[in-house]
C-alpha cells in the first residue's frame, strides 16, 4: 500500500498568494525609492518578501527544516 500522503495541487491562486510577500516588498522599495529613504531599506523589504514566499511554498509542500 502506498502510505504517502496526497500533496495539494498548485492552483493560480496559490502563485498568487506565494507571490504577495515579493509584491509587497517591491512595492516597499518602491515607496523607499519615491521617499528618498535609504535604499537598503527597500533591498531588504524585497529580500524578506521572497524569503516569506519561499516559506510559504515550502509549508505547502510539507517541507520541514
Amino acid at each position: 500500500m502506498n502510505d504517502k500522503p496526497t500533496r495539494k495541487p498548485v492552483t493560480p491562486v496559490t502563485v498568487l498568494i506565494w507571490a504577495l510577500p515579493v509584491l509587497g516588498g517591491l512595492a516597499v522599495m518602491a515607496l523607499a525609492f519615491a521617499r528618498g529613504w535609504e535604499p537598503w531599506f527597500g533591498y531588504g523589504a524585497v529580500i524578506a518578501g521572497v524569503l516569506g514566499a519561499v516559506m510559504l511554498a515550502s509549508e505547502h509542500f510539507g517541507v520541514s527544516g
